[in-house]
């Protein structure tokens, strides 16, 4: 749940749009006899159709932000501070690994 978190949150603060259902998947683990996350693909600047993510974040598609990012978080059960931790933790990331490059887009 936390990974999906934060795919989520990397997908609005680094504006990739595309973040339509075939952009995440599960691999089976045979050794843990269970389903993982696989790692995160097709993470690119995505201005999408229409310029809205393809999955909403709390019904926003256009613009979503941190208020809706915790509004996901609530919805799904998680500890709300643990959940703020990681979306600050993912936006700082972000700022300061994308920050140049993200700037020149907008």
């Amino acid at each position: 749940l936390e990974k999906l978190f934060r795919l989520m949150c990397f997908n609005v603060f680094a504006h990739n749009r595309d973040d339509h259902s075939k952009n995440f998947s599960f691999i089976y683990s045979d050794d843990e006899k269970k389903w993982l996350l696989s790692p995160a693909y097709d993470l690119t600047y995505s201005y999408s159709i229409g310029g809205e993510h393809a999955t909403t974040v709390a019904g926003n598609g256009k613009n979503p932000g941190m208020k809706d990012i915790l509004e996901v978080a609530k919805k799904l059960g998680m500890n709300l501070k643990l959940a703020e931790d990681i979306a600050q933790q993912v936006k700082v990331c972000v700022e300061d690994d994308l920050g140049e490059i993200l700037s020149k887009r907008f």
